[in-house]
């Protein structure tokens, strides 16, 4: 650190060996700078206030019933759209600005200056501010009072100009929803008269009715599997006794009448079965038609192959064997086991057709319900979009109406725009402070450059550091009493440049705040530039 400081220290002093150097720069600056500030132009500010209310009493009276326009929002779009080719030829017109216009090319830039140059800033509690600054003050409260002028008219043509518009429009959107929603609701109405018996709560349940027809065909399946098991043992008994050498003396025509008793028998076993199964059911339990069916298939097969059957029976079978009492018993219960079994199958074969009648009438109704709730979605959709149409439409006529009673916009200026008295810009003691600032760094800027140019050694500490030798001794100066004396003279000089340009500083402040103005100066140097 203490280094850093020694270093800053020899680099000053250094400096100071150029300090004319420095003066005379900072001089030429500060003159050229004062000037320079003194022949800026004086520019005047103008400003307004307006208060645009966009509450009125009758909004918290109507809220929901009227459409409210989002007048804040239509402020700003104004805003933006203030500065429009006619827009700007109008201020121009207003302001008297025209007169120093001589052809369109002066008129386009001076509409850009326009643009560039006037501001419209606020917007927050309703209070715009408008402001310009123009070379003249009478200039910036025309051109002011010229852009408050057009800031009014458009106000009042921009409530609910487009109210018309609007409502042909929502009246064409009516016209064609109305269409729409007669037409659906026309489909709907031919889709239901369609579809009669399918639609959703018309009917049984049928979800449990095919769950139920489900859980019966599974038991007539596995009653059926039983009755043919059983048939299976039985004709395996019967097979094994026909294949045997026991003989019981039978004649071909008991065993004939045996057979044929034997067809009686299966019949008559089925009608008893359907006696008893009357006591419980009626005709059109599926048991009792799987019965009928067995019956009647029973007398056919008896009909027609009765004989042929007993022919073939006859030539395998010797009457002997017939005649043995357990085959009688066995040919007893196989006609049973058959007559179970045509009656299982007949009522599973009933079964699965109820079951995919169900099944499909099921799916047809799934369907149905799937396309009725499109159809439904879509009512819905356009009865909705009719129904908002309908409220737009009363809202807009009622507000037309409100309209028609209050303004939607009202303009109030809050602070005419007013010729103002003294310059606001430049701010030239500021200008001068810079300046003078400026100055000062430029000249400490070129005495260091100077040093760095044209180094010097000012300490044999200094010394040390830049060789790295060791220093052994230093020569001091004799100095004479002419030396010191011209020493004395040069820092007077030094003093008098310094103290002589804070003077001029000084007095450019002092007239610039005294309000006292160089116009004669100002105009001659703006002429000349």
């Amino acid at each position: 650190m203490q280094e850093q400081i020694s270093e800053i220290i020899y680099y000053v002093k250094g400096t100071l060996r150029y300090k004319w150097h420095g003066i005379v720069i900072a001089w030429v600056v500060c003159l050229i700078g004062w000037v320079f500030v003194l022949a800026m132009p004086n520019k005047y500010t103008s400003e307004a206030k307006v208060h645009v209310e966009t509450r009125t009493m009758l909004q918290p009276l109507l809220q929901g019933m009227t459409i409210q326009s989002d007048i804040r929002g239509l402020l700003r779009v104004m805003q933006s759209l203030m500065f429009t080719q006619s827009n700007l030829d109008e201020i121009i017109k207003l302001s008297d600005l025209g007169k120093t216009v001589q052809n369109e090319t002066e008129r386009q830039a001076m509409m850009t200056r326009l643009k560039k140059d006037i501001q419209i800033n606020g917007g927050a509690d309703e209070i715009f501010i408008i402001k310009y600054e123009a070379r003249e003050a009478e200039m910036a409260r025309n051109v002011v009072q010229a852009v408050l002028t057009v800031f009014s008219e458009q106000t009042h043509k921009s409530t609910l100009v487009g109210a018309d518009s609007a409502k042909k429009f929502i009246d064409v959107q009516i016209s064609d929803y109305e269409t729409r929603l007669r037409n659906a609701e026309k489909a709907r109405e031919n889709f239901k008269r369609t579809n009669f018996g399918l639609l959703p709560g018309e009917g049984n349940d049928q979800i449990a009715q095919v769950q139920t027809t489900a859980g019966m065909l599974a038991d007539a399946k596995m009653k059926l599997n039983e009755t043919l098991s059983r048939k299976e043992v039985l004709l395996a008994q019967l097979k094994e006794i026909k294949e045997s050498d026991e003989e019981w003396g039978v004649t071909d025509l008991q065993q004939q009448e045996q057979n044929l008793s034997e067809e009686d028998t299966t019949i008559q076993v089925l009608k008893i079965r359907k006696k008893e199964l009357l006591v419980r059911y009626t005709e059109r339990h599926p048991e009792i038609v799987s019965i009928n069916k067995a019956i009647a298939e029973m007398k056919q097969r008896k009909k027609d192959t009765v004989q042929v059957e007993q022919k073939a029976d006859d030539a395998l079978i010797k009457p002997s064997v017939m005649a043995n009492p357990y085959i009688q018993t066995i040919k007893v219960a196989l006609n049973e086991a058959e007559a179970d079994v045509a009656s299982a199958q007949s009522r599973v074969t009933e079964l699965q057709q109820r079951a995919d009648k169900i099944g499909t009438e099921l799916n047809s109704r799934l369907t149905v319900e799937t396309e009725l709730k499109n159809l439904n979605r879509d009512y819905d959709a356009i009865k909705s979009t009719y129904d908002k149409l309908l409220e737009s439409r009363e809202q807009a006529k009622m507000s037309e109406k409100v309209d028609n009673q209050a303004e939607a916009l009202k303009f109030r200026i809050a602070d005419a725009p007013n010729k103002p008295l003294a310059a606001s810009s430049p701010n030239r003691p500021l200008l001068f402070s810079i300046v003078l600032v400026g100055g000062g760094l430029c000249g400490f800027g070129l005495a260091l450059a100077l040093y760095f140019i044209r180094p010097t050694v000012m300490s044999t500490l200094q010394l040390r550091q830049l060789t790295g030798l060791p220093v052994l001794g230093s020569v001091s100066l004799k100095v004479t009493e002419d030396k010191v004396q011209k020493n004395k003279k040069d820092r007077l000089r030094y003093s008098f440049a310094g103290v002589g340009l804070l003077v001029i500083y000084v007095g450019f402040m002092a007239l610039e705040l005294m309000g006292v103005r160089f116009f004669s100066l100002s105009k001659l140097l703006q002429s000349i530039t």
